[in-house]
């Protein structure tokens, strides 16, 4: 200590009595400098903090150090008068015949700490994942709570604007996943899960995904069948992107299917043959999973390569060419897609700021 005449209040001669804010400052100063932490309390000079070699003199100012005392005291006081208050309030509740009524609504939310809590920018800063996902769980439902109609226009306003930034920051996460993705190389296992994930966005006429658990083809599996608005059923088979698409023969000099992408093209043509002829079969299945598939003339898709993989105008247009060629089938690009989900970002941004 320095500069007292006698020992300051709540101080003792055997060093104990550093209390209330002092003791958080205390365990502070010694998180950040360690035990080589010289502490000294004076009643004159200024509070500051000196670096001797690997020793830190650290000055408090025992009349700046009196006036957070205060405060602490303050909410120490008060957070024992609420902690009183609950605790009468559950004993009297719980055990009424030893103890007297008690206010009881110390064990109720109060209204409007949500709220309170929302509004301040420094609790929005240090929200953890914990806190966030439970917000997440808890948005649809108050949603699907609310009462108002179209004339409502806040109401209207507020979940528009919630959904459209839920919707913006979904999109980006996707996007900022998926050209992570095609920078490096990963198996078609990996690409069947992203996509079995997010495909229902990338490709948003569809309503729902068949898992290929769910059908057994002649012991054949696609890997996976989407159901559009309107219950009807498509295939889907997946390749990677680094998959070559087209092959040149250098005698005609054009383009044909390279061979994994024509081994891609008659398995999807399996695959659709047996769907047809087990078109029955096929749909009481998924009834039974409580899926309302028509398999009326399905649909086969492959997601393969890059369209900037087309290095000239030649190969672009046998590409057309032999793509327009195929029966009841089409392959995808994953650039494609890719560009499709940013062009629907885009749009979305384009609705806020308008």
């Amino acid at each position: 200590m320095h500069g007292f005449e006698r020992l300051p209040t709540g101080m003792y001669s055997s060093g104990f009595g550093f209390t209330n804010a002092g003791s958080w400052l205390l365990s502070e100063l010694g998180r950040e400098f360690g035990s080589k932490l010289r502490l000294t309390l004076s009643a004159t000079l200024p509070s500051g903090i000196k670096k001797t070699g690997s020793t830190v003199q650290v000055t408090l100012n025992h009349n700046k150090l009196k006036a957070a005392n205060n405060v602490v005291r303050s909410i120490k006081r008060e957070r024992n008068d609420e902690i009183r208050d609950v605790i009468e309030a559950f004993l009297a509740a719980n055990f009424p015949r030893h103890f007297d009524p008690a206010d009881t609504s110390a064990l109720d939310y109060r209204p409007g700490k949500i709220a309170e809590l929302l509004d301040d920018q420094e609790v929005l800063e240090n929200l953890n994942e914990d806190d966030k996902n439970a917000i997440r769980t808890v948005f649809p439902g108050l949603i699907g709570e609310m009462a108002f109609t179209l004339r409502s226009a806040k109401k209207v306003k507020i979940v528009a604007e919630g959904l459209k930034k839920t919707q913006e920051v979904y999109l980006a996460k996707i996007i900022a996943e998926f050209e992570k993705k095609l920078k490096g190389k990963h198996s078609e296992e990996s690409w069947q899960k992203f996509l079995r994930t997010y495909i229902l966005t990338l490709l948003n006429t569809y309503a729902a995904v068949v898992e290929k658990q769910s059908v057994d083809l002649d012991g054949k599996y696609p890997d996976f069948m989407l159901i559009d608005a309107y219950g009807y059923l498509d295939v889907y088979e997946i390749k990677k992107p680094q998959t070559g698409v087209l092959s040149y023969d250098k005698s005609r000099k054009n383009y044909f299917w390279s061979a994994e992408v024509a081994r891609a093209i008659a398995q999807t043509e399996k695959y659709l043959g047996s769907i047809q002829q087990y078109q029955l079969d096929l749909e009481h299945k998924l009834r039974k999973q409580k899926i309302d598939a028509h398999i009326v003339r399905p649909r086969g898709f492959i997601i393969v390569g890059r369209r900037s993989g087309l290095k000239n105008e030649d190969m672009a247009y046998d590409f057309r060419v032999l793509n327009d060629a195929l029966k009841n089938l089409d392959l995808i690009f994953y650039d494609d897609l890719l560009t499709n989900l940013k062009a629907l970002s885009d749009r979305l941004a384009g609705g806020q700021q308008s």
